[in-house]
This record gives structure tokens, C-alpha cells and sequence, in this order.
């Protein structure tokens, strides 16, 4: 077994893990949230689409949460999410999407977020040796490996203008 990952193993117990897991959909919660409220104006199947995935990180909050009661780990404080504080953070200047060109810049974003968070869940199972947490990261994994394709294949389907699977 390589060195690193040994040593994230040894480092990284299940509390801390499980924080850094809930931190990061907390992130991505937000994001949709975000995108869903920004793509209002421009196209409402991409805000649906969005809010949809939104719904997804709440879900995956939500057993994250769960998992922390079973094994009797300290309750987390809720942190808030303010949309109108995140969006000029996450977009730039704009709020609304105003034409093709903002929309296709923010979807490749939404597929490039995407995945880097089915990354950051494999490299999290790959530091975890969690017998515990194995189901419930597998099951993200496979989620999170589904949002990416969704958004792909969404993209690639979006009035011609976006990125597809196989430039990706």
C-alpha cells in the first residue's frame, strides 16, 4: 500500500471525514441553489435541473447527518446558507444568466464542479479505512458519478452550444 495513502488513513478519523464530506456538499448546495436562482431568468428547465441537484446535496446532508447520529459522533452546527451572499462569490459580477454565452459558460462550470466533487468522494473513500462509511460513500460516488453524466449529457443536448462527453 502506498505511503500517502497510509498515512491519510491514520490521519483522517471518521469525524474528521465525515466533516469534510458534509462541508463540501454544503458547498455544492449552495452552488445549485445558486445556479437555479441565476438560470430563472434565462431558461427554467436548467433552474428545474439545478434546484433538482440541490435537492440531491440536501438528501446526501441529510444521511451524512444521519450516519453521524448512529455512531455517536458530536452534532455539527448547521452553517446557514445566504444565496445572496454566495452568488457574486461563485459567478463574478452577474446574478442573472442574460445570454447563450453566460449559460454555456456556467454549465461547463456545473460539469467541471461536478467532476472534481466525484473526485473529491473517491479520493475520500480512498482515505477512508471506515468500514462505516464505506456504504454510504459508494452510494454518493454513484450519484455524484450520475450528476456529472446528467450534466453532461444535458450540455450536450442544450441548444448545440456546450461541451459534450467526448470533449470533456
Amino acid at each position: 500500500m502506498p505511503i500517502k495513502k497510509t498515512i491519510a488513513r491514520l490521519v483522517l478519523v471518521m469525524d474528521e471525514l465525515l466533516t469534510l464530506a458534509e462541508a463540501h456538499e454544503r458547498d455544492e448546495l449552495a452552488h445549485y441553489r445558486m445556479l437555479a436562482f441565476s438560470f430563472l431568468t434565462h431558461d427554467t428547465r436548467v433552474s428545474r435541473l439545478m434546484a433538482s441537484l440541490g435537492i440531491q446535496c440536501e438528501m446526501r446532508l441529510e444521511t451524512l447527518d444521519w450516519l453521524a447520529q448512529e455512531l455517536e459522533l458530536p452534532p455539527r452546527t448547521p452553517r446557514k446558507l445566504p444565496l445572496h451572499d454566495n452568488t457574486e462569490r461563485l459567478t463574478g459580477q452577474h446574478v442573472f444568466i442574460g445570454d447563450q454565452l453566460m449559460a454555456r459558460e456556467e454549465l461547463n462550470q456545473a460539469v467541471d464542479r461536478a467532476a472534481y466533487s466525484l473526485h473529491f468522494y473517491e479520493n475520500l473513500m480512498d482515505a477512508s479505512a471506515m468500514p462505516a462509511l464505506t456504504p454510504v460513500l459508494t452510494a454518493i460516488i454513484k450519484q455524484k458519478r450520475t450528476e456529472h453524466d446528467v450534466l453532461l449529457e444535458y450540455c450536450a443536448s442544450y441548444k448545440g452550444y456546450l461541451r459534450t462527453a467526448t470533449s470533456a
